[in-house]
This record gives structure tokens, sequence and C-alpha cells, in this order.
């Protein structure tokens, strides 16, 4: 998976969505932090575009799992979400956007991480170990 989104109302997270796949991204959104993690455990994403309300309340948020070189981009939906959201993710967090108005941005920097990802490898799992004799 390239993209996991994060929170938000319905009709936000599947304008989202369309815009990810659209810009041929493997994109998944889910409602909460929890089942994020779940479905993330098995495929780490290497972007993970979070709403600001649950990176604010929720603990599991920042226990999603990520790709070595992932990102996060936290988005908004009203203007009254000023407050920043900087605990649990530290360096990670590329952006704060709001949408929908910033959609095309949001799409050409997970199509960016993405790219930067595949250019270095790390778009790969990593080798299983050895068997050992």
């Amino acid at each position: 998976m390239d993209v996991v989104i994060v929170g938000g109302d319905a009709a936000l997270q599947e304008g989202v969505l369309q815009a990810v796949r659209s810009a041929g991204l493997r994109a998944e959104a889910f409602r909460d932090a929890a089942s994020a993690r779940d479905a993330a455990t098995d495929a780490p994403p290497l972007a993970l575009v979070v709403h600001v309300n649950e990176a604010r309340s929720s603990g599991a948020t920042s226990q999603i799992p990520m790709r070595p070189g992932g990102a996060v981009i936290l988005f908004r939906d009203r203007e009254d979400d000023r407050a920043s959201v900087e605990q649990g993710f530290g360096r990670t967090v590329v952006a704060e956007l709001s949408l929908p108005l910033e959609r095309a941005r949001l799409t050409a920097l997970v199509s960016r991480i993405v790219e930067r990802a595949r250019v270095t490898g790390r778009d790969r799992p990593p080798p299983d170990p050895p068997m050992a004799p």
C-alpha cells in the first residue's frame, strides 16, 4: 500500500481517495486510527494522510507503522482547526493541508514521496531473514 488515509468525513475521504488513486497510487481509507493500524501492520504505507482531529484525539495514530522514508501529511477540513498537531509524529510531518482546497497539492506531495521511495529502493519490503540451517 502506498497511502493510508485516516479520519475526516466520508465524503472528504472519498474525494481524497479518488484523487490519490487517479495519480496511480494504491490507497486505502479508514475511519479511525485503530483500523488503519491493523491494516498497515501487514502492508505499511509510505504516506500517512491523517485528519488533525484524529491525530489529536488518538494515541493510536502515531502507532501506525510506516515504511522507511515514509511521511505524514496532516489535513483539516475547516478553517477553525488551526491548532497544530506535533506530538507523536516529530519530523515525519511534511505538510498540514486544508482539504478539499489543497487536494492537488496533496496528490503532488504523496506522488513525490512514493517516487522518492521507488528511486531509493525503499518501496520494496525488506528481504526475509535467512533460514537457520
